[in-house]
């Protein structure tokens, strides 16, 4: 048989079943794992190693004897597979509970902090030497059991709340766990709706049964509308639809009466209103883990809405006040023009999926983290000189310009600062004050406010790659901790909070079919788009299926592989035969194989020969050899000698062995003609 010079897709033997259902372990047991973990991390890193010595995939530390004794630290019947996987299901998040656990320590006793921080970190790399491997091992068992599913740890005698390793490591920032293989690919998974939560169980995570189907009525359903994506695609919507109607609503106003509140006004009063009522759902549900940097720009964007919306009721009410209905028009137009710069911010939020506008946010949000230790240090600062400014005022026992020094020393922090106003107020006192006032703004803090943004700049884009995964992370995790039975996207969930009511008179099911029979008819076009979308996806997921591969292979077609990429262009968006892209994959891969094979064979001289390959592999580096080991780089060298001189010797010893041979014969000849 001709062999290929470019190489094909072998694939992965890939169960599809879903990963049985078992029972996960009490908090006590999970404490008792965590135990075992630090006592082994102590024991394997006992002093200060090289960071890049603990993170490297191949490290001599965390080598796979290491590896064994993670797993083996779980417990478990070692006879019984559903015994072991019961207990190492909680490997993952325990290494990250002692991960937690040293960083507290870190904190406390600061003469160990270098020590406890290494370790740390030796608990996020193990996690991910166990992801990885994991992941080529049974992903099924990966992502629905050790990622996904939520567990409880006793400490300190009391059982914690409930979590996974998914949203454990977003709230721990750990950027290892986050950029590992398997923890991205089950947030793809996550993000497409292939993993749901099971219905009833917030806290575990089942394999949607529907990925396969080509049944338009099983993507047809108002359920699909739980996934991220699609979550995400309407929230995009309904943003550009809230843009428009506030540039209509704040351009509206084009006389000095107050006019009523037109459409535009009570259908953008009711976007705001279901936005923030969806906040407060989602900060009630998920708690103070859920309050971020946007959580925090988009509230005070809602916020001042809502102040404007307010005071534009009461224009058009009949409350009587002390000032008239056309101040409080005014006054609401104003408040809302103000909001412009943050409603036309808001829609980076949904173009961070790209990836230089998702590190530019990062580096904001850092850069604003940062700018607390600034204005904190300026408040300060201001204060005190103001103190001194209002004692040199106040010294003649009246209190002339007041005002105009306050407003002075904070024109200083902005560069419109002068000297004026105090050479003719108590002179010298005074200015001497303002010039050490102004050094210490504009020399002092000013610059410790740009070296603050540097290093925040630095930080960020050394690990650009990990902290964009991170976003991203938590841009899908943001759709999946907060549990919603039925999805009801603002301003929709105004339409929920009105039905609730009603459906807690129905029989359960009955709310159910009637909740499904409302989102069907508000999200129709959506719902028709998912079905169709899905139905394709339905077709690759079945050929990758029929070749034993991955649900998610064959999903780019790359030049290096003659039989990978799925054709699907023949099936249309209405497809009549169910195995037309997969005739037209196995047509096409077919074909590439014959063309690449008679344009070898066209020269037969052309091939190189079966000998390179076994010199390539003898030649290369044992990169995996101190993995296994757990020898250092610096003693490869050395024993790559001795194996060599091993060599040399052992075929001496066969010469002189063969050499004894021919003379033992030979004595025998002679012996025997004597």
């Amino acid at each position: 048989m001709t062999e290929l010079v470019l190489p094909t897709a072998n694939g992965l033997s890939w169960v599809h079943e879903t990963s049985e259902n078992l029972e996960a372990p009490n908090s006590r047991q999970i404490l008792r794992i965590a135990l075992n973990l630090k006592y082994l991390i102590d024991e394997v890193v006992p002093i200060l190693f090289k960071e890049s010595e603990i993170t490297s995939d191949q490290s001599r530390i965390l080598n796979r004897k290491v590896l064994k004794l993670t797993r083996e630290a779980c417990g478990g019947n070692q006879k019984d597979e559903r015994s072991m996987r019961k207990y190492q299901s909680v490997v993952i998040f325990c290494l990250l509970k002692v991960c937690g656990w040293y960083w507290e320590l870190a904190s406390s006793e600061l003469h160990n902090a270098q020590i406890y921080s290494l370790r740390a970190t030796a608990a996020q790399q193990l996690c991910k030497l166990i992801i990885e491997e994991e992941e080529a091992r049974d992903p099924h068992f990966l992502f629905i059991h050790m990622l996904c599913r939520r567990y409880v740890i006793n400490e300190n005698d009391e059982d914690q709340e409930a979590e996974g390793v998914l949203e454990l490591a977003l709230d721990m920032h750990s950027t290892i766990v986050i950029g590992s293989s398997g923890y991205q690919r089950c947030l793809k998974w996550l993000w497409r709706g292939w993993i749901v939560q099971e219905e009833g169980d917030a806290s575990t995570f089942v394999l949607c049964d529907s990925v396969p189907s080509s049944q338009f009525s099983r993507h047809f359903h108002p359920d699909r509308l739980k996934t991220p994506m699609y979550q995400n695609i309407i929230q995009v919507f309904f943003s550009i639809c809230y843009l428009v109607l506030y540039t209509v609503v704040v351009n509206s106003k084009n006389s000095r009466e107050v006019d009523p509140i037109d459409a535009a006004e009570v259908v953008f009063y009711f976007f705001t209103v279901g936005s923030i009522l969806d906040e407060m759902n989602k900060i009630y549900n998920v708690g103070w883990n859920y309050v971020g940097f946007w959580n925090a720009f988009n509230d005070s964007m809602y916020l001042t809405i809502a102040a404007s919306m307010i005071l534009r009721i009461v224009s058009v009410s009949p409350i009587q006040t002390h000032m008239s209905s056309e101040y409080w028009d005014k006054v609401s137009y104003r408040i809302l023009s103000c909001a412009a710069p943050l409603v036309w911010c808001r829609l980076l939020l949904y173009l961070e999926s790209e990836r230089f506008i998702g590190a530019l946010l990062v580096i904001l949000k850092h850069m604003m983290k940062e700018s607390i230790v600034f204005f904190f240090l300026l408040l300060l600062i201001i204060v005190g000189f103001l103190q001194g400014f209002l004692g040199l005022d106040s010294a003649d026992g009246k209190r002339d310009i007041t005002w105009p020094i306050v407003k002075h020393l904070f024109l200083t922090v902005l560069g419109f600062g002068g000297f004026a106003i105090f050479d003719k107020f108590a002179y010298p006192y005074a200015a001497l004050l303002y010039y050490i006032y102004c050094f210490v703004v504009s020399v002092i803090l000013l610059n410790i406010l740009i070296a603050l943004y540097s290093t925040a700049y630095e930080k960020v884009i050394v690990n650009a790659l990990d902290e964009y995964m991170a976003l991203m992370a938590q841009k899908t995790m943001r759709y999946i901790r907060a549990p919603d039975e039925d999805v009801y996207v603002p301003p929709f969930n105004i339409i929920e909070i009105i039905i609730t009511p009603l459906m807690h008179l129905m029989p359960k099911n009955t709310a159910k079919e009637f909740s499904n029979t409302v989102m069907t008819i508000i999200y129709f076009p959506m719902l028709l788009f998912i079905a169709l979308k899905e139905i394709r996806e339905a077709k690759r997921v079945s050929y990758n299926r029929l070749k034993k591969l991955e649900d998610d292979a064959n999903e780019t077609d790359v030049a290096w592989d003659l039989t990978d990429g799925y054709v699907d262009e023949e099936d249309g968006w209405l497809p009549n035969n169910e195995l037309t892209g997969i005739a037209a994959t196995q047509k096409k891969n077919k074909n590439s194989l014959k063309l690449q094979r008679e344009a070898e064979n066209s020269d037969p001289h052309f091939k190189v020969d079966k000998k390179w390959f076994k010199n390539v592999r003898d030649s290369v580096q044992p990169v995996s050899d101190g993995f296994h080991s757990g020898l250092g780089w610096e003693n490869y060298g050395i024993f790559s000698e001795v194996k060599e001189g091993n060599k040399r010797a052992q075929k001496k010893i066969d010469e002189l062995s063969e050499m004894v041979e021919k003379l033992t014969k030979l004595l025998e000849k002679s012996h025997i003609s004597n």
